[in-house]
């Protein structure tokens, strides 16, 4: 690490990450990991996280101060990075909401691409989800998603 990264951003200056923003973290990291982010993506992300306890108690301004944090992140290290912190700062009762979730984003568009499927197999080692409970939770998305 050099000396301006220490300095000037990235997760170092932000210290650990929310919960709040851990699990906005892995939805934006969903969202992008094809390298664009599609409007369907951004309005499930969104609507996502507006109808979650977790949120409840954000105001506009605090919403809007953590997707700015996580878009810094990635725009700087990348979504690897980013999904990284969020992992490591996710509660252990999220991981099965986040990951749920996740795959949702991934299955807006109505098209899963290779780098979406990698990001996906990924995120659940890097979340120490089962592969059975992946699974069952991907066939209910792509069920979901169907149509």
């Amino acid at each position: 690490m050099g000396l301006f990264d220490s300095l000037f951003g990235g997760m170092e200056a932000s210290g650990k990450l929310t919960p709040q923003e851990a699990f906005a973290g892995i939805l934006l990291g969903a969202s992008a990991c094809d390298g664009h982010i599609a409007d369907d993506e951004v309005q499930g992300l969104v609507t996502c996280l507006l109808r979650m306890k977790l949120y409840q108690r954000y105001t506009g301004k605090q919403f809007h101060q953590t997707l700015n944090k996580l878009l810094g992140v990635l725009k700087k290290r990348g979504v690897d990075t980013l999904i990284d912190a969020c992992c490591q700062a996710l509660p252990k009762e999220l991981i099965r909401a986040a990951f749920t979730n996740a795959c949702d984003i991934v299955l807006a568009d109505g098209v899963v691409e290779p780098d979406e499927r990698e990001f996906i197999d990924k995120l659940r080692a890097k979340l120490g989800l089962d592969g059975d409970t992946a699974r069952t939770i991907a066939e209910v998305m792509v069920i979901k998603n169907r149509g």
